[in-house]
C-alpha cells in the first residue's frame, strides 16, 4: 500500500462504512423517513449527482476509444486502460445509486421485461446498462492478463475495435438522451437552463469535461504512485542529473515535466476545444429567444449560471490555451478540476436547481443522502486504487518504490501509532468501522431525527355557557371568534349538531375537534390497534390465555397479510357513525390536520351563503379572521386551506 494514500483511502472506508449504513436505513425506513425529497422536487442527489453527472463525467471510455480506434491516435493509448476504468467505475456508481433513488428497488428488473419504447427514460436505461456491459467487456482483457488467461485476452483484443464502437453508440445516444428527459418540462425548468438545445448540450459538455477527468485522474495516479512521469524529477533529482552527466548547471537545461505531460496536454487541448463548442452553444442559448435577459436579472439563479459558465468552460480554455500555465501540471490540474467540478454544477443546475422557483420550494438533501452518495463514489475510489496497485493501468510492472518500505517502530504520537502500530490495511479498516459506524447511527438512524408536530390547543370558551369560542389551534395569533350558539340555533337547534360534528370518541359526546385532530398541518394516525384488540377480545369473549391474539380473524381476512389494507371499513363495525355523516370509504384510522378540518367544515358553506344571500364578504377569510388582510396572499391560500397538512 503506497504511503502517499494511506490517508486518503482511510476518508475512503469511513465514508464507505457510512454510506452502507445509510444505505440499509433508506432501504429499511424508505425514502420519505431518509430522503428530503418531495412531490414539488422528486429528483434529488442520488438521481442527478450519482447518476445524471456521474455517467457525464465517465464519458472519457468512449471519448478516448474515439481518438484510438477511429481515428488512429496511437498517442493517446497509454490512456485507454484508466478511461476504461474510470468508465466502468462511474456507470457502476451510478446504477448503483439510481437502485436506491427507485421507491421500490426490488423491482428493479421491470425494464428488462415491460418495455415502454415511447419513454426516454426506457432509452436511457436500455442504453446505460448495455454500456456498463460494453465497460465491463472492454476492462476484461486487463483483468485477464493479470491472470494469464492468454486465450480470453487474444480473443477479446481482436473484437476490441467493434466493442468500442457499440460502446461510442450507445453512450452518445444515453448522453442525448438525458438531456431531453428535461425538455418535457419547457415552463417549469428556469428558461436560463432549459433549450431545445439540450441534448447537444448535454453531450457536448460530457465528452469535454469527461475529457479533463480522465486528465485529473491521471495527475492524482502519479503523485501517489509515478510522480515522474507527469511532475518530472525533483530538484534533488535534477541536481543527480546533472552531476553525472557531468554538464554544469549554468549551462545545462533538465526537462521539468514528466514525460506524459505532451500526452495530458494534448487530450486537454481536445477537450476545451470541445468545451469552446460547448461555449458556443451557451452564448446562441442566451442571444435566441431573450433569453440573456435572465442572465442580467441579478437573481441567485443568473448569478450561479454565470459562475457555470466561467467553471466549466472559461477557467479550464484559459489555462489550457495560455502557453505558460499549459506546460504546468499544476496548472493542468487545477483546469481540469475546474471542468470536471462545472460540469457536476451543470448537471445539478439543470436537475435540481433549475426547478426551485416554479416548485415553491428548496430542497436541500438529507444527512443520509450525502452519506449515501459519497459512500458510493468512495467505494469506487477505492476500487480504482485497488486496480492502480495491483494491475498495470497506465504503466507496465510495478510501481516506482514498491518494496522500499520499511516499519518504523515509534509511538511517541497519535499518528505515529495510526500509521505504524496499525499498518496492517486490515486493521486500520475494521478500526474505522467500528469508530465510523456507531457514528454515523447516531447522526442518521430516522426515528432520532423525528421531531413532533406540537399538538394544537383545543377552543377556549369566551362566556360561561360556552356560547362563543375562540379558535386558535397554535396560538399563532391568526384565531377567529365562533358564535358557536348563534349557528346552532340558525342552523336547526340541537339537531344540528352532526352538521359539524361528525364522530365522538366512545362515551363522550362532546369531544373536542383537537382530540383527534391533533396537529395543525399534519394528519393524525388515531386509530389504536392494541384497544382495538382486547375491545374485539372482550365484546365475544375470546378463550385462551392471550384472547387478544385470538381477535385478529374478526377484522382481518385469514388468507391474506394482516394489514391495513385488507382490514374491515371501520362504519362496518361503527354503525352509528353513518347517522352523524360519516364516510364509509374513507380512511378513518387519520384525521386530517386540524387547519383543513376547520377550514373543511366552514369553507363550504360559507361559499354557499356568499352566493345565496349575495354577501361575497362572507367567502373573504378576514371575515373570521379579523388579523388578516384580504389582500395578503399567503394568508388567503392558508385561511382557505390551500396549503394542505399530511
Amino acid at each position: 500500500m503506497s504511503d502517499r494514500t494511506r490517508g486518503f483511502k482511510d476518508l475512503l472506508w469511513a465514508l464507505t462504512f457510512a454510506g452502507l449504513l445509510a444505505a440499509i436505513f433508506r432501504l429499511w425506513f424508505g425514502l420519505g423517513a431518509t430522503t428530503h425529497l418531495s412531490d414539488a422536487v422528486p429528483w434529488g442527489l442520488w438521481k442527478i449527482l450519482n447518476m445524471v453527472a456521474g455517467v457525464a463525467i465517465s464519458t472519457s471510455g468512449f471519448t478516448v476509444g474515439f481518438l484510438v480506434y477511429v481515428l488512429g491516435l496511437e498517442r493517446y493509448r497509454p490512456l485507454v486502460r484508466p478511461a476504461i476504468l474510470v468508465a466502468f467505475l462511474g456507470y457502476g456508481c451510478s446504477c448503483l445509486a439510481l437502485l436506491f433513488d427507485i421507491g421500490l428497488p426490488w423491482r428493479f428488473w421491470h425494464p428488462f421485461f415491460m418495455w415502454n419504447e415511447h419513454s426516454f427514460l426506457f432509452e436511457v436505461f436500455w442504453c446505460v446498462i448495455l454500456y456498463f456491459t460494453v465497460t465491463a467487456i472492454e476492462l476484461a482483457p486487463t483483468i485477464f492478463e493479470k491472470l494469464k488467461a492468454e486465450k480470453a485476452t487474444r480473443l477479446l483484443h481482436r473484437i476490441a475495435f467493434w466493442v468500442v464502437v457499440v460502446g461510442i453508440s450507445l453512450s452518445s445516444l444515453h448522453h442525448s438522451s438525458l438531456g431531453s428527459l428535461f425538455l418535457v418540462t419547457p415552463l417549469r425548468l428556469h428558461p436560463l437552463w432549459y433549450s431545445p438545445l439540450l441534448p447537444l448540450l448535454f453531450i457536448l459538455s460530457a465528452m469535454g469535461g469527461g475529457l479533463m477527468f480522465l486528465v485529473l485522474v491521471r495527475i492524482l495516479h502519479a503523485h501517489w504512485y509515478d510522480r515522474e512521469a507527469v511532475f518530472g524529477p525533483t530538484p534533488v533529482e535534477r541536481d543527480l542529473i546533472l552531476i553525472r552527466s557531468g554538464v554544469r548547471k549554468e549551462s545545462a537545461r533538465v526537462r521539468e515535466a514528466g514525460p506524459d505531460m505532451p500526452m495530458l496536454t494534448g487530450v486537454a487541448s481536445i477537450a476545451t476545444g470541445i468545451l469552446s463548442v460547448y461555449l458556443l452553444v451557451e452564448v446562441y442559448h442566451l442571444s435566441h429567444g431573450g433569453v440573456w435577459r435572465a442572465l442580467v436579472a441579478g437573481t441567485w439563479e443568473s448569478w450561479l449560471f454565470g459562475i457555470e459558465l466561467i467553471v466549466v468552460a472559461v477557467v479550464p480554455i484559459l489555462l489550457v490555451w495560455l502557453p505558460a500555465p499549459r506546460r504546468s501540471p499544476a496548472a493542468l490540474a487545477v483546469a481540469a478540476s475546474s471542468a470536471s467540478a462545472g460540469l457536476l454544477l451543470n448537471r445539478v443546475d439543470v436537475g435540481i436547481f433549475g426547478y426551485f422557483r416554479d416548485a415553491g420550494t428548496v430542497y436541500f438533501p438529507s444527512l443520509a443522502e450525502w452519506v449515501l452518495s459519497l459512500g458510493v463514489v468512495a467505494a469506487a475510489a477505492l476500487v480504482f486504487l485497488f486496480f492502480a496497485e495491483h494491475i498495470p493501468i497506465f504503466r507496465v510492472g510495478p510501481a516506482k518504490g514498491e518494496g522500499e518500505r520499511r516499519f518504523r517502530v515509534s509511538f511517541d504520537s497519535f499518528s505515529r501509532v495510526w500509521h505504524t502500530a496499525l499498518r496492517s490495511g486490515l486493521e486500520r479498516t475494521s478500526v474505522i468501522a467500528v469508530i465510523v459506524v456507531p457514528l454515523a447511527w447516531a447522526l442518521m438512524y430516522p426515528p432520532y431525527q423525528r421531531i413532533e408536530a406540537e399538538p394544537v390547543q383545543p377552543a377556549s370558551r369566551l362566556d360561561l355557557t360556552r356560547a362563543r369560542l375562540r379558535i386558535d389551534g397554535d396560538r399563532g395569533g391568526v384565531h377567529t371568534v365562533f358564535p358557536h350558539a348563534d349557528h346552532q340555533e340558525r342552523l336547526g337547534g340541537d339537531s344540528s349538531c352532526v352538521i359539524c360534528h361528525h364522530i365522538s370518541l366512545p362515551g363522550d359526546e362532546t369531544t373536542p375537534c383537537s382530540r383527534c385532530h391533533r396537529h395543525l398541518l399534519t394528519e393524525t394516525l388515531i386509530f389504536d390497534h392494541a384497544y382495538h384488540m382486547r375491545a374485539v377480545a372482550d365484546s365475544l369473549d375470546l378463550p385462551g390465555l392471550f384472547p387478544s391474539n385470538r381477535s385478529c380473524v374478526e377484522c382481518h381476512a385469514t388468507d391474506a397479510p394482516k394489514t391495513a389494507a385488507d382490514a374491515e371499513l371501520c362504519i362496518d363495525c361503527h354503525a352509528e357513525w353513518k347517522d352523524e355523516g360519516a364516510d364509509g370509504t374513507k380512511d378513518l384510522a387519520r384525521a386530517l390536520s386540524y387547519l383543513r378540518a376547520m377550514h373543511g367544515t366552514c369553507l363550504e358553506c360559507h361559499e354557499e351563503e356568499a352566493a345565496k344571500q349575495d354577501r361575497p364578504e362572507l367567502r373573504d377569510c378576514s371575515t373570521c379572521h379579523p388579523s388578516l388582510e384580504p389582500r395578503g396572499a399567503l394568508e388567503v391560500r392558508l385561511a382557505r386551506g390551500d396549503v394542505q397538512g399530511g
